[in-house]
């Protein structure tokens, strides 16, 4: 089911979404209202993590799950892993399902070969649910799409369209109890964006197939995120999301104390907002980044030492 339980116009007059209207959407949520997560990576995530995370007052956990991986053992065993840490700690989980390479062989995609493609990924999602439903908060269909090193099939303003308007057909069928959101667009849609175009002709075939628009927010401030919410609310008739969103604790922001208080401020003003679902990059530092920022975002250290941002979370969430 996919969930429209309020008229467009009613919650324009309210001007953010309720705690109600979050819990009801995402109900693995409900009990707790804990609608801020965090992400971690399923090669190194751990029972233990698991329940440091809950302690530190996050509802949920993102990881992602690549569906070209999903034939290899030691992959499966991987994802099984994951979700058996999460369980442990009765930690619900937002799983993000993309493709790690390209849809299709072909230099020169046709709609029929994408087509293909997106029933083949549309099956692949039906399959991690009927396996891992019980666990999800909900199922994110891509991540960054608009961004080319996440877009492998390339050419996104040709190939993206036709290939989620197949997984969305195909999904559409389906009675999946988990929400679907998507499609994690690196940069928030607004007015003839890539993603505003890419939106307006899926959901106008498919109107029935998210139940929220997910994006992150990086750089962006309250008032920039408010207006997000609206503008994705007035043109598409569901929820915003922010399925990622971090900061590094370089020194040229004060550090970890300096990543430490912008993570405050950043959750103060979403819990303000009333955004349904809010997950924070990320959990440890990733020492595989490619350089400082990226090898600096987590709220712990790479080797699980806690910064000070753990703390100013865990006032803010407990």
């Amino acid at each position: 089911m996919r969930f429209r339980l309020f008229a467009t116009s009613t919650l324009l007059i309210l001007g953010t979404f309720s705690p109600v209207y979050a819990s009801q959407t995402f109900s693995a949520l409900a009990q707790d209202n804990k609608t801020i997560g965090v992400q971690v990576k399923i090669q190194n995530f751990s029972a233990s993590d698991a329940r440091q995370i809950k302690a530190s007052g996050f509802g949920f956990v993102r990881f992602g799950v690549w569906t070209n991986s999903l034939e290899n053992p030691s992959y499966q065993r991987q994802i099984n892993a994951a979700f058996a840490a999460a369980k442990s700690a009765s930690l619900p989980v937002l799983m993000t399902v993309r493709s790690t390479k390209a849809l299709t062989h072909k230099t020169q995609s046709s709609g029929s070969d994408l087509a293909a493609a997106g029933d083949s990924f549309a099956n692949a999602v039906i399959g991690l649910e009927t396996t891992f439903g019980s666990q999800l908060v909900a199922i994110e269909i891509w991540n960054e799409p608009d961004l080319p090193k996440y877009w492998p099939t390339q050419e996104f303003e040709v190939t993206f369209v036709p290939f989620m308007s197949a997984v969305c057909n195909a999904l559409q069928k389906r009675d999946l109890s988990t929400p679907l959101i998507g499609f994690g667009f690196a940069k928030a849609p607004t007015k003839d964006s890539r993603a505003s175009v890419a939106l307006t002709e899926i959901i106008r075939n498919y109107p029935q197939c998210l139940s929220a628009i997910s994006y992150h927010p990086y750089g962006m401030s309250g008032t920039e995120i408010s207006n997000t919410q609206a503008f994705i609310l007035d043109n598409f008739h569901v929820p915003g999301v922010i399925t990622e969103w971090g900061v590094p604790s370089l020194s040229s922001i004060g550090g970890t104390a300096g990543q430490a208080s912008r993570i405050t401020r950043f959750i103060s003003d979403v819990k303000k907002l009333n955004i349904p679902l809010t997950s924070l990059y990320e959990w440890k530092n990733s020492d595989s980044g490619s350089n400082d920022r990226e090898r600096s975002f987590g709220i712990l250290s790479s080797d699980g030492k806690s910064k000070p941002a753990e703390a100013a979370i865990k006032m803010l969430l407990k």
